[in-house]
């Protein structure tokens, strides 16, 4: 991800895992520009959710400016799903700082 200047400020990867035994997902953000893991789906926050419809988890941030973060991940289709990122202080009030709509473009 970039600023409107062009400045990377966001790169990395996800990694999802399934733990069948306990049947969570294991979700982690490598940041390759720190070099760190974060945890995003941790069992404190209350791990992945999936609601039939939607896949939501929270996380403490490791470098934004408030100190939390839930993802919602809707509309998934083969072509398509949106993010909707909100943000927290206190894990309690939410609001809203980014959506983000995916498409799968065709060669």
């Amino acid at each position: 991800m970039t600023s409107p200047s062009g400045e990377l400020i966001v790169f990395g990867m996800n990694f999802r895992a399934y733990d069948a035994a306990h049947h969570t997902w294991n979700i982690k953000w490598l940041d390759a520009l720190g070099g760190t893991w974060t945890d995003l789906a941790p069992n404190e926050l209350g791990g992945a959710t999936f609601d039939g419809h939607s896949i939501t988890y929270a996380f403490k941030e490791p470098v934004a400016a408030h100190a939390y973060t839930r993802a919602t991940y809707t509309g998934v289709s083969p072509n398509h799903f949106s993010w909707r990122g909100v943000q927290s202080n206190d894990g309690k009030t939410w609001s809203e700082f980014m959506v983000i709509d995916s498409w799968r473009v065709s060669d």
